[in-house]
C-alpha cells in the first residue's frame, strides 16, 4: 500500500534509530542525542517510539505523561487525523530539556488499530514544529515504515557476532528494497565489552556491506545506575567518554540536509499492525527483484509526467548505458528459460541499485528508486512500458499506434491508456527485441513482420515508410490457460445444448469450419473444440503464427516461414498442408485458412482425414462458403464450379459462426449444417441460432440460444456409433411444449 500526503517544504528532520535486535542501546542513544540536539538547535524534539509492546520507557526517563497516537485517533476520529497535528502542538508535554514523547499506543490491543494512513498525517503536521526522532525495534514492517519517511537512520549495533550477522541480513534486505544505503549510519555501541569483535574487524565487516561505522561508543560504569534511577547519562555525567563520542552523531545531524518530505510508505496497514508477531509478508509475495505493482496508466512520457523528478529520463539513459556496459563485462545473457530470466532480472536489479547508490547529484526517494529500477528493468529485459500491460491477464490486445497513443482491449472494449514510449526509437527497440530471437528482421527493406512472443502472443509490426504515423505494434494475447466449455457457457458465449452437440460431432469425426470476423474468438473456440479429440489420435496443426494450445500429448505443430531478405526460403501454409499428409495424421487442424491451401485441405478431408478443424474469416456461414470457394480457385486448379462445390459439400459438415457484439462479448450466433448441393448451389440448414432481443441499461446484449427444430441429416450416425444424443436437443420450445402436451 502507498500512503501519500501533501509534500512539505520544511527544514525539519526525521531521524530513525533502529538496530538488528533489542538491547543494543538504541533507545539510550536516541534519548541522549535528542537532549543534545534540542539544546544545540534550540528546537523541540519529539520522540516517536514505534513499540508494539507499549513499554513507555521514554516517557518515564523524561518524566512526562503524554497522550498516545492511538488515543488521539480514538478521540478525534479517523476522519479528522489530517487536522490533529495542529491541535496537538500545545497538547504534547515537553520536558525541561525540550524533548517530548508521542508513543504509538499505551495498550497492546490498540496497536492493531493503527496504520500508516493514520500516523502519516499526524507526523507530517507535527514535523512543522518538531524535529522527529523515531525509535523503532527490529519489527521489520515498522522498521520499513520508519526508513521510508526518515532523512537519516542511525543503525545501532553491538560488536558481537550475533548482532553483526543480524545487521548483515537486514542490510541485504533493505538494499533489495532499494533504500539508498547512504541514509544508514552504523553506530557501534559498547564496542569494548568483553568478548567483543575488534574494531578493525567491525570496520572491515561494514565495509563489505557498503558502509563505514560512524562511531564506536564505549561502555560507561555510570550507565546501570542511571538506568535504575530513570536518569539520562547526558544530564548526570556529561563529561563521560560515551557522551563525548555522542558529539560525532550530533555533528552528522548538523551537516544533514533534510530532503523534501513526501510522507509516503509502502507498508500496508495489516503488515504494520501485526509487525510484532509476524514476518513481513511483502517479500514473500513479490520477491526482492519482483516488479512493483503499479496502477494502469501511470507510465507517461517525460514531457507529461508529474510523478517523477525532471531529471528522470536523463538519469535513466545514463544508468542504462552503464548497465549495458556492466552486462557485457559480466557476460549476463538473456534466455528463454523463465528461471534463468528471473535470476538475470535479479542480477540487473543489483547492478542498477549499485549505480544508484553512487548517484549523489540526483537523489531519489525509495519509492522513486523502486519505480526507476522497475521501469529500467522493463526497458532492458522486456518490452518497456508494455511490460505492465503484459502482466495484466485481463488485457487481450495491445495496440501501439504511436509513441504517445497506446490502446488496449479489455473485456472486449478498446481503451486509450496513459502509457507512453519515450520516442519512436524506443518502439523500434521493442519491436527488434521481439523479432530478433525468431530469426526475423525489420527495417526499411522489410518494413512489416508477423511474429510471436514466448507466451504465445501474436505480434504484428509495421514501420515507416509503410506506416506513415510511425512504428505501429499490435500484440494479440491469449489466455495462459485455454478456455473450457464450462467457462464459455458461464460467459454466455454458447449454450450447454450446443456444446453437447459439437462435442458429439467432434467425436464422430465431422469436419467443422469456425467462421467469424477479426477478434471474435475463433482461435479460442478452436482450442476448446480440439479438446474433445481423443488422446489416441495423432493431431497435426498448421498455422501462420503458432497460437493453438492443444492439450493432447500426440500433437505435432507446424508453422509457416516467410521469405528471407533475398526473397528465398519461404514455406507457405499450402506447403505445410501438403507435407502433413505424409505425416500420418488422424486429424488436421489449420489455424486459419486464408489462401490456396483451402483446396489441399478439402482434398485431405475427402481422402481419409475426416474430423479436421479450421477457422476462416467471414461474417456469415454463407460468406464462409463463398470465401472457401474463392480461396480454392486461388490454387490455380482448372475446376468447374460444380465440382468445387461438390468437394466442399462432401468434406465440410458444419460451420460454427462467431460474432462480437457491441458490449464486447463474443457469442456463437449460428451452428449451420451443410446438407448437400442442389444444381450449382450449396444447401445449408441452421441447427442452432442466437437471437438478440435487446440491450439492458448497462449496455449488455440480451438474447437467447435456440434450436431450430430439425436434427442434422447425419443424426442417425450418432446411434450407429454408440453415442447417446437425444433428438429433443434440436427441438424448439414450442415443439417441446407440444410433445409434453401429448
Amino acid at each position: 500500500m502507498a500512503e501519500t500526503m501533501e509534500k512539505q517544504n520544511t527544514a525539519s528532520r526525521v531521524i530513525a534509530f533502529s538496530g538488528p535486535k533489542e538491547g543494543v542501546g538504541k533507545t539510550s542513544i536516541a534519548l541522549n542525542l535528542a537532549l543534545a540536539w534540542a539544546s544545540h538547535q534550540k528546537r523541540n524534539v519529539l520522540i516517536v517510539p514505534l513499540d508494539p509492546l507499549c513499554r513507555q520507557e521514554h516517557a518515564a526517563l523524561l518524566g512526562v505523561n503524554p497522550p498516545s497516537l492511538s488515543e488521539i485517533v480514538q478521540l478525534m476520529g479517523r476522519e479528522s487525523v489530517g487536522a490533529v497535528g495542529a491541535l496537538l502542538r500545545g497538547k504534547i508535554p515537553i520536558s525541561q530539556w525540550g524533548v517530548g514523547v508521542l508513543p504509538l499506543s499505551k495498550k497492546r490491543q490498540d496497536v492493531s488499530k493503527m496504520s500508516p494512513e493514520l500516523i502519516l498525517p499526524i507526523l507530517s503536521r507535527l514535523n512543522q514544529s518538531f524535529d522527529i526522532f523515531i525509535d523503532v525495534d527490529s519489527y521489520f514492517p515498522m522498521q520499513i515504515f520508519a526508513f521510508d519517511i526518515s532523512d537519516l537512520v542511525f543503525w545501532v549495533t553491538n560488536s558481537n557476532v550475533n548482532s553483526l550477522n543480524a545487521s548483515a541480513a537486514t542490510f541485504r534486505e533493505i538494499n533489495e528494497l532499494h533504500f539508498p544505503m547512504n541514509r544508514f549510519e552504523p553506530v557501534v555501541n559498547l564496542y569494548d565489552m568483553p568478548g567483543a569483535v575488534e574494531p578493525k574487524e567491525v570496520e572491515k565487516f561494514f565495509t563489505q556491506l557498503g558502509r563505514q561505522p560512524l562511531a564506536f561508543m564505549p561502555w560507561e560504569d555510570a550507565m546501570p545506575g542511571c538506568a535504575n534511577r530513570n536518569k539520562l547519562l547526558i544530564t548526570e555525567q556529561p563529561n563521560t567518554q560515551w557522551v563525548h563520542v555522542l558529539r560525532v552523531l550530533l555533528g552528522r545531524l548538523t551537516e544533514l540536509k533534510p530532503s523534501e518530505k513526501q510522507w509516503v510508505s509502502n507498508v500496508s496497514s495489516q503488515e504494520f499492525a501485526h509487525g510484532s508477531d509476524m514476518l513481513w509478508r511483502q517479500l514473500e509475495k513479490t520477491g526482492p527483484a519482483a516488479p512493483e505493482k503499479r496502477e494502469s496508466g501511470t507510465y507517461q512520457s517525460n514531457a507529461l509526467r508529474v510523478d517523477v523528478p525532471p531529471f528522470w529520463e536523463e538519469l535513466k539513459m545514463s544508468v542504462h548505458r552503464n548497465v549495458v556496459a556492466a552486462l557485457e563485462t559480466e557476460r549476463v545473457k538473456i534466455s528463454d528459460d523463465v528461471a534463468v530470466n528471473a535470476e538475470t532480472r535479479k542480477k540487473v536489479d543489483l547492478i542498477i541499485n549499485g549505480l544508484l547508490q553512487k548517484e549523489t547529484s540526483n537523489p531519489l526517494t525509495r519509492e522513486q528508486r523502486v519505480k526507476f529500477i522497475n521501469e529500467l528493468l522493463d526497458e532492458i529485459l522486456g518490452l518497456g512500458p508494455l511490460e505492465e500491460l503484459m502482466r495484466d491477464p485481463a488485457v487481450t490486445e495491445i495496440m501501439v499506434n504511436s509513441a504517445d497513443r497506446v490502446f488496449i482491449e479489455r473485456a472486449g472494449k478498446l481503451t486509450l491508456t496513459k502509457y507512453r514510449f519515450r520516442s519512436d526509437d524506443q518502439i523500434m527497440q521493442v519491436i527488434k527485441r521481439i523479432v530478433a530471437p525468431l530469426g526475423r528482421r525489420i527495417d526499411e527493406s522489410v518494413p512489416l513482420v508477423d511474429a510471436r512472443l514466448k507466451d504465445g502472443s501474436r505480434v504484428n509490426a509495421i514501420i515507416p515508410p509503410l506506416a506513415i504515423s510511425g512504428p505501429t505494434l499490435t500484440i494479440r494475447r491469449f489466455s495462459a490457460k485455454p478456455f473450457t466449455d464450462t467457462e464459455l457457457i458461464r460467459k454466455g458465449s454458447i449454450s450447454q445444448t450446443a456444446v453437447d452437440f459439437l462435442k458429439a460431432c467432434v467425436k464422430l469425426r465431422k469436419a467443422v469450419i469456425i467462421s467469424g470476423g477479426t477478434g471474435t474468438g475463433k482461435t479460442t473456440f478452436l482450442n476448446m473444440l480440439s479438446s474433445y479429440i481423443s488422446e489416441e489420435e495423432r493431431i497435426v496443426t498448421v498455422e501462420d503464427t503458432a497460437e493453438l494450445r492443444l492439450q493432447q500429448d500426440h500433437w505435432v505443430r507446424l508453422e509457416s516461414r516467410p521469405p528471407n531478405i533475398e526473397g528465398k526460403g519461404e514455406v507457405s501454409i499450402r506447403d505445410l498442408v501438403k507435407n502433413c499428409l505424409r505425416m500420418r495424421p488422424d486429424r488436421i487442424v489449420v489455424g486459419e485458412v486464408r489462401g490456396s491451401e483451402a483446396l489441399d485441405m478439402l482434398q485431405a478431408m475427402n481422402t481419409g482425414h475426416e474430423g479436421s478443424l479450421a477457422t476462416i474469416h467471414a461474417n456469415t456461414p454463407r460468406d464462409a462458403l463463398t470465401r472457401l470457394e474463392a480461396m480454392c480457385l486461388m490454387a490455380g486448379a482448372d475446376l468447374p464450379i460444380w465440382a468445387l462445390r461438390e468437394m466442399i459439400t462432401s468434406a465440410v459438415h458444419l460451420i460454427v459462426q462467431l460474432t462480437r457484439f457491441s458490449d464486447g462479448t463474443r457469442k456463437i450466433t449460428a451452428i449451420t449444417e451443410i446438407t448437400g448441393r442442389e444444381e450449382t448451389q450449396i444447401q445449408t440448414h441452421d441447427l442452432f441460432k442466437y437471437k438478440q432481443t435487446g440491450v439492458d441499461e448497462s449496455g449488455k446484449v440480451i438474447g437467447e440460444f435456440n434450436a431450430t427444430g430439425d436434427p442434422p441429416k447425419f443424426f442417425n450416425d450418432f446411434q450407429a456409433n454408440g453415442m447417446n444424443v437425444p433428438i429433443d436437443m434440436f427441438w424448439t420450445e414450442e415443439q417441446k411444449k407440444q410433445r409434453a402436451g401429448r
